[in-house]
């Protein structure tokens, strides 16, 4: 047993001996080192396209993917935007093709030995590669030819913006990928829809403060120059702003001075700095806050859905001042009126302080005191009809005031909350 067991030892130890090294599995890194000495070797240039997809002559196709990181800043008032992203790059070159069965691919950190495609971002204002701990950058070479580049990259791209609906604003933020040099008959640029996800993909937890990621689109498009015509991938990201910012800085606050200005309603007209005092300083705190709005929006010709609020609720402010005034008017030539009548006829006193007492209605008082007035001017013979002719134009706008007043204060309060109503839907209606 134990000289079967010697032998069986002995003749695995000569067979190890004797068998193929090209069977025992070489480490990757000394198969990158001799894919990439081989390639040199090969007379491979870089700086030379490789073979079209469907033979001699065909442009190169290269199939592009992202996937959206982090939106990191929406400007406003610089009118871009700032994003982060793996962008990923797939094409087949022939030349880089090698028939190893070890290994299913070859990746290189530094993609300077191959060729790769010339595209930039039409719409760039910045961008940088992130390096940080190396370079965030791969290049992976699959036995038949068959490259996928990816890399990290953040870039800030301008965005024309449209506030006529601001805050309740959507933006759409377009860019363009093009091929800085080859036109569309060396280069087709397309999106990779050869897998189950969307070319595009977002992070579902971006924590972007101002707004939200509504949708992202791609298409494709083909721009025409004097020179040639490129293909271009558009990429079309949607932002809804959000509100808790305005409810607390716009909102709320001008809810609440309009609000404070109809307590103006209740204050007795002879107070007249009271309400004087308390009108303007509520005009001039709404003249603060909207300063304070305005800096977050860039300079504009045409008129603002914020614009259109605060001078809505200015002009309420205003309304409420109007009022005031005419209030005061009416009641210092009423009380002008009363004393003049008083003065001249005891018993039309009497009548015009009952009257007082009453509902500011046309009563039987207001008709008494007409008539005293009329006898004592010698008019015993006039009419009912010129009695009732005199009381309209000499005492029904001094004792009807109130009502109107308190006709046109309903009126402001309906009128300023359906324009509330309007503003907080987005001026559907209004813009």
């Amino acid at each position: 047993m134990e000289v079967a067991l010697v032998g069986f030892l002995v003749a695995t130890l000569l067979s190890l001996a004797t068998s193929d090294p090209n069977i025992i599995p070489m480490p990757e890194n000394i198969l990158t080192q001799e894919y990439l000495t081989n390639l040199k070797n090969s007379g491979y240039n870089r700086n030379i396209m490789p073979g079209g997809n469907h033979g001699y002559g065909s442009p190169v196709e290269v199939l592009c993917t992202m996937h959206v990181l982090d939106v990191t800043k929406v400007d406003d008032l610089n009118m871009d935007y700032r994003i982060t992203m793996y962008f990923r790059q797939s094409w087949n070159d022939s030349r880089l093709s090698f028939l190893e069965q070890d290994i299913h691919s070859i990746v290189l950190n530094d993609p300077k030995p191959i060729w790769t495609p010339d595209l930039f971002f039409v719409q760039e204002k910045e961008g940088y590669h992130h390096s940080l701990t190396i370079p965030n950058t791969f290049l992976r070479i699959h036995p038949e030819g068959e490259v996928l580049y990816s890399v990290r990259i953040s870039i800030t791209l301008s965005c024309p913006m449209d506030f006529k609906k601001f805050p309740h604003d959507q933006q759409k933020c377009v860019f363009m990928i093009e091929s800085y040099g080859r036109t569309r008959d060396k280069l087709e640029l397309s999106w990779d829809r050869r897998q189950l996800n969307p070319p595009i993909t977002v992070n579902e937890y971006i924590p972007l403060l101002p707004f939200d990621v509504r949708d992202i689109k791609a298409n494709v498009r083909h721009a025409k120059f004097t020179f040639g015509e490129y293909t271009a991938l558009e990429v079309s990201m949607i932002f809804d702003r959000k509100m808790g910012f305005f409810w607390t800085r716009l909102y709320i606050p001008f809810l609440l001075l309009v609000a404070i200005s109809w307590v103006s309603f209740c204050i007795p007209a002879k107070m007249i700095a009271l309400r004087l005092s308390l009108l303007f300083v509520i005009l001039y705190v709404m003249i603060n806050i909207a300063s304070g709005i305005s800096d977050y929006l860039p300079p504009s010709s045409y008129t603002k859905g914020s614009d259109v609020w605060i001078a809505v609720c200015e002009t309420m402010v205003f309304a409420a001042f109007i009022e005031f005034i005419a209030v005061h008017i009416i009641a210092r030539n009423k009380e002008k009126l009363d004393k003049k009548m008083r003065k001249n006829d005891p018993e039309a006193q009497r009548v015009l302080d009952l009257d007082d007492k009453m509902n500011p209605v046309v009563s039987e008082a207001t008709t008494a005191a007409v008539t005293i007035v009329a006898r004592r001017l010698k008019c015993d013979a006039l009419s009912s009809k010129h009695i009732d002719r005199m009381k309209v134009v000499f005492l029904e706008p001094f004792c009807d005031f109130r009502d109107a007043v308190k006709m046109n204060k309903l009126f402001l309060m309906i009128s300023y909350v359906r324009l509330s109503k309007e503003f907080k839907d987005g001026f559907n209606t209004c813009i």
